[in-house]
């Protein structure tokens, strides 16, 4: 069991950290195709820390207390409103995308309660963001799952309208969908919100800073902000394409009368009247300074040429990965894309291309649901520079995956109980993940959705998570 430390050196700290880090990713180089969105510009880090650091002291706990912060949020609300073409749009600052999500989903419940008593419903996209879920487990609503078209990877505006009922509170539509990067059919939603007087968030989470330079960029870009008009509300983050710190991010009401439905308000107590426009009270002004500060610097023109840049390698790997015999899935519109192959595991894929010192992400999708294996890309910046060096690689990968021996997942699922420890040893995830996840990855895509649910959230809770 741990032991509460011992004072330490700041030599002692950081040499303790860097061995903590010494097997982690490396955000800065560009070789990462995920979860980090690389420019190659040191000016955009430095103003970002320089902001943050200056900033890092100061809570939005309560905006009376630093006018300065007040200051900055109101002015990113109306820049994102802006790049959203809104008018008279109401909205906060939050620390992520998965909080600005809830906060639409609670003010979608609490408009809903006004006019029904039923427990409330929202009809999600099988392509929609898990906050989704995430946010109707933690505020009481049903989930109603649709499928999208196996080929477009969009949801279709009938398909959701077969599900529509008197119990229905909130629509969902992606701009893009994480899986895929194709923006789902915001106008025909948007149809079916204003005729059946339904809330329609859009997750513009990871498209709100690229979808709007791209159209600029003379791209055909599907509408999908507030021009819609049965659009109600917005989720944009500064911490993807944004390109701050974590977390950052905005939600977006058509109007404040929507948003007071978001708003937590306390007084009836002995303390200061505690007033919250975002799930979280006390949070560090940082991550809104360091927004505020990469906004002013880059302006229309810093994100315009990033997202050119942007474009630029979304086309050639679009001209190229087919050359190398991958289909590209659906036809992505942002900055994300998704490619498998009939010929290669795509899980092996990934592996190869981790021992060139690249990361793609495997995505499992699902065989029970009818969703291919894949590679999932998020294209930054900074891959204009090495895209080239980029397809060589994964074409030296692909080769080597075609010749490798793949384990047969389903005779293992024969021999070994899925709820003993024997089966996690054999996994290699008994005290922590393994190095090599494609064993993993390929059970995720086989087994049932909910078994994997369960099997995961027993792992992480009593094997990653744990007191060493």
């Amino acid at each position: 069991m741990a032991k509460f430390p011992n004072s330490n050196s700041a030599e002692e700290i950081f040499a303790k950290l860097k061995e903590y880090s010494s097997k982690d990713l490396v955000p800065y180089t560009g070789r990462m195709w995920g979860h980090y969105y690389a420019t190659g510009r040191e000016d955009l880090i430095e103003v970002a820390r320089r902001a943050f650091l200056e900033f890092m002291d100061k809570t939005m706990l309560d905006f009376t207390t630093y006018p300065s912060i007040l200051k900055m949020e109101n002015d990113l609300v109306g820049w994102v409103a802006d790049l959203m073409n809104g008018e008279n749009v109401a909205g906060n600052f939050t620390y992520g995308g998965t909080e600005s999500i809830m906060l639409a989903v609670k003010a979608a419940r609490e408009e809903f309660k006004k006019k029904n008593t039923a427990v409330p419903e929202i009809i999600l996209p099988e392509t929609a963001h898990p906050a989704f879920y995430k946010s109707a487990e933690f505020l009481g609503l049903k989930v109603v799952r649709v499928s999208v078209d196996h080929e477009t990877f969009k949801v279709s505006a009938d398909a959701v309208s077969e599900v529509i009922n008197d119990r229905t509170a909130i629509l969902v539509a992606s701009a893009p969908n994480y899986p895929f990067g194709v923006v789902d059919d915001v106008k025909g939603l948007s149809d079916l919100a204003m005729d059946y007087d339904i809330w329609l968030h859009v997750d513009a989470c990871i498209g709100g800073f690229v979808l709007p330079f791209f159209r600029k960029l003379g791209e055909n870009v599907p509408p999908f902000d507030f021009s819609v008009e049965g659009v109600s509300s917005i989720s944009v983050d500064f911490h993807k394409y944004g390109y701050t710190p974590r977390g950052a991010s905005i939600i977006l009401h058509r109007s404040s009368a929507k948003r007071i439905n978001h708003v937590f308000v306390m007084a009836s107590w002995p303390g200061y009247p505690l007033v919250n426009t975002a799930v979280l009270s006390t949070r560090s002004a940082g991550t809104l300074a360091a927004s505020w500060a990469l906004v002013n610097y880059l302006g229309m023109e810093g994100y315009l040429d990033l997202s050119e840049k942007i474009l630029k390698t979304k086309k050639r790997l679009l001209k190229d990965l087919p050359k190398l015999g991958f289909k590209v899935l659906g036809n992505p519109e942002s900055s994300l894309l998704a490619f498998t192959s009939a010929e290669i595991d795509p899980f092996i894929l990934a592996k190869e291309m981790e021992k060139l010192g690249w990361y793609i992400q495997a995505q499992p999708g699902s065989k029970p649901l009818g969703y291919p294996k894949s590679i999932h890309l998020s294209i930054s910046p900074y891959h204009h520079e090495i895209v080239d060096s980029f397809l060589e690689d994964l074409e030296e990968a692909a080769n080597r995956a075609r010749k490798a021996s793949k384990v047969d997942v389903m005779e293992v699922l024969k021999r070994v109980d899925l709820s003993s420890g024997e089966f996690l040893e054999f996994l290699g995830i008994k005290g922590g993940l393994p190095d090599d996840m494609t064993l993993i990855n390929e059970l995720m895509h086989l087994l049932p959705p909910e078994m994997v649910e369960g099997v995961l959230k027993k792992v992480v809770n009593e094997e990653i998570f744990r007191i060493p």
